[in-house]
């Protein structure tokens, strides 16, 4: 196969979200802490905070944004069953379709899930240990995380509040390489992506990654899962359900995450003080009519 022309980021992420402004900037922080480029982001919140909250990481080159409330109301925005095609499955489709050539590997993730380098402080060593020619995508073990006893929204960051997860991992993510990416047309999936049959090359299966993994915050506080929903509709939001789930996602502790809370901290102390500086600038700029 000859050589694919180089990318302009080495690793991207691909992400819908809707309602989560509160955990939107802590999410992106650390994700550019251990190694991600860039984020194709689909604002289904279609809110004027959520845009100005991204709009410096926009003008930053570090966040494509795209406006995807437009299937709102539509077969698309409502319960579906396995196999159905959502909004968010035609998020992730246009991912693969307009950015696979921009990005070595492209991962699908939500707003609760964190890609997590296993002992080392960034994802790209491990990136960099692939051979892009022979590897058409890794799947990523996810492990899903509980309340750690939090009845209501902690005032902490997630990745510190939440320290207790289930002992083994659930479910995977697929991380892509886009050399192999196909426009993912029928990929109905959060999970994994479709490939280009005949490329060739090799799934590196989740039993085998080692060097990363995803921390999936699943339920956060009770508070916080009662009051959430998936496009699915596959989350009961009844007490009953959030203790089954909560007792099966806290086995087992892990602080693993705490290690990098005080260079995070300082970077979304550093964020803030931008973003404010932003909002005063722009209230103090006079209105011109043309």
């Amino acid at each position: 196969m000859p050589p694919a022309p180089p990318r302009r980021f080495l690793l991207a992420i691909a992400a819908i979200f809707k309602r989560e402004n509160d955990y939107l900037r802590e999410w992106l922080e650390y994700h550019r802490l251990v190694g991600v480029d860039h984020f194709y982001l689909y604002d289904d919140d279609g809110g004027a905070a959520a845009a100005q909250l991204l709009a410096p990481y926009a003008e930053a080159g570090v966040v494509t944004r795209h406006a995807w409330t437009h299937l709102d109301g539509t077969r698309y925005d409502r319960a579906t069953p396995l196999g159905q095609r959502n909004k968010n499955h035609l998020a992730f489709a246009h991912a693969a379709r307009h950015h696979r050539r921009e990005a070595q590997w492209l991962l699908k993730l939500d707003l609760d899930e964190f890609l997590v380098p296993v002992g080392a402080d960034s994802v790209r060593p491990a990136l960099l240990a692939l051979d892009p020619r022979r590897w058409k995508g890794l799947r990523i073990p996810r492990w899903n995380f509980g309340s750690s006893g939090w009845l209501e929204k902690p005032p902490g960051l997630v990745s510190a509040s939440y320290l207790r997860r289930e002992a083994l991992p659930s479910n995977h993510k697929d991380l892509a390489n886009g050399d192999f990416l196909s426009h993912n047309r029928f990929a109905n999936s959060a999970h994994w992506w479709h490939y280009r049959w005949w490329r060739g090359g090799r799934l590196l299966r989740a039993e085998r990654v080692a060097a990363l993994r995803i921390h999936h915050y699943y339920t956060k506080s009770r508070a916080e899962y009662l009051a959430r929903q998936n496009t699915s509709g596959g989350r009961a939001r009844t007490h009953a359900a959030f203790a089954a789930h909560d007792a099966r996602a806290s086995a087992v502790e892990d602080p693993s995450l705490l290690r990098f809370q005080p260079e995070l901290e300082a970077r979304l102390a550093r964020a803030s003080a931008r973003a404010e500086e932003r909002a005063h600038s722009a209230k103090s700029q006079p209105w011109i009519s043309l």
